[in-house]
């Protein structure tokens, strides 16, 4: 966080001045102004100033060309982030595509609302296939816990070369699923701060909330939904309830080819119960 600055004022208010200086007024709840990282309670939060992987994260998939690595070649703050290098491979418009992620491990009892930020910066190109950035998996109503592919989760991503957030049963095969296609195009050759609310809980209805997104804190719009299935359905999923996020996913992982080799940078991703928000 950057250093609070205070001008010239008579020398009796010096006192005042720097107590207001050195304790800032504590940021609202969701709903206002968003808290920043860490600050908001309950918030897990990752720089990669390590210059490693961050305790308790493991490599996940590792499919294609590329590598995924902590590094110092770009940062939005600091020194290092997270760095998906030269993804390339598949053809693209068919199944199968560079994939390099990592997962995490949600402490116990982590809840069914999950709020989340990270600072993205792609190059050179947005691609036209199914980028995932990022996910967040849960148990199946009546089960506490589980392997990885028989969880339930969210996603945000891309798709061509526009923002996406997708609602998925367990993977394999994880369709039939619900489709959000922004017509908001990626950021590109800049860093940009997306924000994500995978509400689980839903009050009083009976399914978990679609995904929702924010670009540099304006929420998107999905003019483009739809089920996605193999083979085809118009039957919506059920988008079961949460009773706790379990398992995290971050990096870059396409579904389709990338015939562009393509970085990803990711820096200070961070989740928690309540709005995080951008600078």
């Amino acid at each position: 966080m950057r250093a609070r600055r205070c001008g010239w004022v008579p020398r009796l208010m010096l006192v005042f001045l720097a107590a207001a200086c050195a304790h800032p007024p504590p940021a609202r709840q969701a709903g206002d102004r968003p808290l920043h990282a860490c600050e908001s309670p309950g918030a897990l939060c990752w720089d990669f100033e390590e210059g490693r992987l961050p305790d308790g994260w493991t490599p996940y998939r590792d499919e294609l060309s590329g590598k995924l690595l902590v590094d110092d070649t770009r940062a939005y703050r600091g020194r290092y982030a997270l760095h998906a290098r030269q993804l390339v491979g598949g053809t693209e418009g068919s199944q199968g595509g560079p994939k390099k992620t990592l997962r995490f491990e949600l402490p116990a009892h982590f809840g069914p609302v999950l709020w989340g930020r990270a600072y993205i910066y792609t190059s050179p190109a947005r691609p036209m296939s199914h980028a995932g950035l990022f996910n967040a998996r849960y148990p199946r109503p009546g089960q506490t816990g589980g392997a990885i592919d028989t969880l339930d989760w969210y996603e945000v991503a891309t798709y061509r070369q526009r923002y996406m957030s997708i609602w998925h049963p367990p993977e394999p095969p994880g369709f039939p699923e619900w489709v959000q296609v922004s017509d908001t195009p990626l950021v590109l050759d800049e860093w940009a701060c997306l924000e994500w609310l995978f509400d689980g809980a839903n009050g009083t209805q009976p399914e978990a909330a679609e995904p929702r997104v924010w670009l540099n804190g304006t929420e998107l719009q999905w003019p483009e939904t739809f089920v996605f299935s193999d083979p085809p359905t118009q039957e919506r999923p059920v988008r079961e309830k949460v009773s706790d996020f379990t398992v995290l996913e971050a990096g870059v992982f396409l579904y389709q080819g990338l015939s562009v080799p393509t970085d990803w940078w990711m820096d200070e991703l961070a989740v928690g119960p309540r709005r995080i928000g951008c600078e």
